[in-house]
C-alpha cells in the first residue's frame, strides 16, 4: 500500500484518496497464528498541511484465528481507524527551533510524525498496526465457551467429560482435613 503524494507536496491544503484491496498472508502475534481470510481494505486520504502530511482513513479485514478457550477456529471482522502523520525525511531533521519549520501552526512533537522519503508514503506497517491494536485481547468463539478440560483436553462446549477435579486450594487444605475428621 502506497500513496504518491507528489501532486499535493507543494499544495496546503491539497489532499489525494485512496482506496487500496490486498491480499495479506499469515502472521504470527504472540505465538498464536492469525490468518486473513479476506483482502485487507484501506480507504483513506492523505492532506498536505505543511511540512506534514495527514493520513485518515478506515481500515477493515477479516481474519482467522483460534478460540483462545477451546482451540477451535474463529473468524473475526475487524476494523480500525487510521490517523497518521508523516514527514519527508528532508524536513525530519534540523534543530528543533520553530524557524525550522515550515509551518509554525504544527503542533505536532517529532515523536508523533513517522518519516518517509521520497515522494511515496508506505502504509502497510500502519495498517497492520492500527488492525492489530483493533483485536480483542482473547479471541473466543462465542461468549460462553466452557474451553478444554484441564485433566483430559475435552472440548467442553462439545460434551462433559469423566474427569473428577479437586480444586482445593493449598491453603486451605488443613482446613478442609479438620472438616472432613482426618489428620
Amino acid at each position: 500500500m502506497q500513496v504518491n503524494i507528489g501532486e499535493i507536496k507543494d499544495t496546503k491544503g491539497g489532499e489525494t484518496r485512496f482506496r487500496f484491496v490486498e491480499d495479506w498472508s499469515e502472521l504470527y502475534l504472540d505465538g498464536q497464528s492469525v490468518h486473513f481470510s479476506s483482502p485487507v481494505v484501506f480507504n483513506g486520504r492523505v492532506t498536505a498541511t505543511g511540512e506534514v502530511f495527514l493520513v485518515r482513513g478506515t481500515a477493515a479485514a477479516d481474519i482467522e484465528t483460534t478460540c483462545a478457550r477451546c482451540l477451535s477456529p474463529v473468524r473475526v471482522s475487524i476494523k480500525a481507524d487510521v490517523d497518521e502523520r508523516f514527514r519527508m525525511a528532508s524536513h525530519a531533521g534540523g534543530t528543533g527551533l520553530a524557524s525550522d519549520r515550515e509551518d509554525e501552526d504544527d503542533d505536532w512533537g517529532k515523536e508523533d510524525v513517522q518519516e518517509f522519503r521520497g515522494l511515496t508514503i508506505q502504509l502497510d506497517d500502519v495498517v497492520l498496526e492500527n488492525l492489530l491494536v483493533s483485536l480483542p485481547i482473547k479471541v473466543l468463539c462465542r461468549e460462553g465457551c466452557r474451553g478444554l478440560c484441564p485433566q483430559c483436553g475435552k472440548d467442553l462446549n462439545v460434551g462433559e467429560c469423566d474427569c473428577t477435579i479437586d480444586d482445593i486450594n493449598p491453603r486451605m487444605a488443613k482446613l478442609s482435613q479438620l472438616l472432613n475428621g482426618n489428620d
